[in-house]
């Protein structure tokens, strides 16, 4: 424990995160026998946040706390989604929006999620996509040719 404590100590002052300070000091604090509603007051925090790095700080020591809430919304993409989409992406070269039409054909009940979410996802298993270019369609249309004197006639 007192590597800890020197641990937090020295993430109290130096920490590259701001939000990682105050819980170092709140621990620490904690630590020299200060209840958390006191703790709460000086570091200008819920009390229930206070008694949350706590929880975490005997539950997983110096890990606990650095990392963080893991709250939020669920995925609109689950593993599961981006597997599938990897699957089909590896089958035949196909646009970023033919295969999420594939995944939610698939996953109907799913969240709805946008093609870039998509993409994020392949990239991250090592897929990427690159924006052709529109070939122009050639149906009879005149080409302007440009004279070699560069005056037009």
């Amino acid at each position: 424990m007192p590597d800890e404590v020197s641990i937090l100590e020295s993430m109290a002052q130096h920490h590259h995160h701001a939000n990682f300070r105050p819980r170092a000091l709140g621990l620490l604090a904690l630590h020299e026998g200060e209840s958390p509603k006191n703790v709460s007051k000086i570091l200008r925090m819920s009390a229930q946040m206070v008694y949350e790095w706590a929880s975490r700080w005997r539950e997983r020591g110096i890990l606990g706390i650095l990392g963080g809430n893991i709250g939020g919304p669920p995925r609109k993409l689950t593993h599961e989604m981006l597997d599938y989409a990897a699957e089909v992406a590896r089958q035949e070269p196909m646009t970023l929006a033919k295969i999420a039409v594939k995944v939610k054909d698939r996953f109907p009940d799913a969240r709805p999620f946008s093609e870039d979410r998509l993409s994020a996802g392949l990239r991250a298993r090592g897929l990427s996509f690159k924006r052709t270019r529109l070939s122009l369609e050639k149906n009879g249309a005149k080409s302007i040719s440009v004279p070699q004197s560069g005056h037009w006639q």
